[in-house]
């Protein structure tokens, strides 16, 4: 293994600006750096972008710079195997990767397999390997023997900046509403929330104290433009209605996010997710179907999340309950006060370092 100078980072961000992934690492750079590392922060739109760093990380390696990159295989490649291909062939020797959405068997067998064997191909071209949950790390120990180091996404507490701001025309309306944040892609859990919702109907019949519509607040990911149609039809068969916002500006996001009705995070095969962060991070307390991954967040910051016992019965009966339960009492979808938010950025940020200083033989941090 090339040796490192100690706590001298090159930290690696691919993709499109917004993409919770690269807002990740940018901000993980941002905090090592606060943290006390001589941290080099790099960002670039895209595989190809990456592809031309190679002579950028030729030079950070000859200087005994860590190399650090987050991945999630879309972002590298049009297939999995494509972004293990470019990341084994540019990443130089030494380097050290934080992986994201790590295949699970939910996915379906043929998606599954193709990402695992990519995942294999990354985690043991790595130095060392970080991954987001405890989730994560059975997920991938479950495909490849490796040792992986476990950083959770940090939470950074913004409750106290209640700023006034006027939402957007696009926006009027969440406080009415049911909102699921972040990209709209398949198994977001918008269909069940608008199943839910015709499910309280079904028991109680229509009503104009209850929400009517499911927004998801947030942009379309690429290539699942068709969903909109798909599940505005689905709606509108329950006399319900279904929006998507497009991109949220960061300088409304906050204050869209606190005017939710109902705060809602139902999808499905999670193992890490920014958009609980998101909304933990200004005091809501988000609808969740009980899963690994969402109780082991659950443990690590208590109350800030609404566990739903999702039975045989099909997600809709208990979600539908819990929507009826946060309409009855909006104060149940709110931490309470005192609820810790902790690990955030820093801490997060010295874990990773900690990591770093495992794999790279560092005497600091410790």
């Amino acid at each position: 293994m090339t040796s490192h100078a100690q706590g001298r980072v090159l930290y690696l961000s691919v993709g499109s600006r917004g993409h919770g992934v690269v807002n990740h690492g940018l901000l993980t750079a941002e905090a090592l750096a606060q943290a006390g590392l001589d941290v080099e922060s790099l960002h670039t739109e895209d595989a190809t972008g990456f592809v031309g760093l190679a002579p950028v990380l030729a030079r950070a390696r000859e200087a005994r710079r860590a190399v650090h990159v987050d991945v999630t295989d879309s972002l590298f490649g049009p297939s999995p195997a494509a972004a293990a291909d470019t990341l084994s062939r540019i990443l130089p020797e030494g380097a050290t990767v934080t992986l994201h959405d790590v295949p699970q068997p939910a996915e379906g067998e043929a998606r599954f397999l193709e990402r695992a064997e990519a995942y294999v191909r990354i985690a043991q071209a790595a130095a060392g390997v970080v991954v987001s949950s405890e989730h994560e790390r059975a997920l991938l120990h479950a495909i490849v023997d490796v040792d992986a180091h476990v950083v959770p996404l940090p939470v950074e507490d913004r409750r106290a900046a209640r700023e006034a701001v006027r939402l957007p025309e696009a926006l009027e309306g969440l406080d009415r509403d049911v909102v699921i944040f972040g990209h709209l892609y398949p198994g977001k859990g918008h269909a069940e929330a608008i199943d839910a919702l015709a499910e309280l109907d079904r028991q109680w019949g229509p009503s104009p104290h209850r929400p009517r519509r499911v927004t998801a607040l947030g942009a379309v990911a690429a290539r699942h433009e068709f969903l909109v149609d798909e599940l505005t039809a689905r709606a509108e068969v329950s006399g319900l209605q279904f929006r998507v916002t497009g991109f949220v500006p960061d300088g409304v996001l906050d204050p869209a996010l606190r005017a939710a009705a109902v705060p809602l995070a139902a999808h499905h095969n999670v193992s890490a997710s920014g958009s609980l962060a998101s909304w933990m991070s200004v005091g809501r307390r988000p609808i969740v179907p009980a899963g690994r991954y969402t109780q082991e967040m659950a443990r690590l910051r208590p109350g800030t999340l609404r566990i739903v016992q999702v039975g045989t019965s099909g997600p809709e009966y208990a979600l539908a309950e819990a929507v009826a339960e946060a309409v009855e009492e909006p104060s149940r979808t709110w931490q309470a006060r005192g609820t810790s938010l902790a690990p955030g950025p820093r801490a997060c940020a010295r874990m990773l370092a900690a990591a770093l200083a495992d794999v790279h033989g560092w005497a600091w941090p410790r």
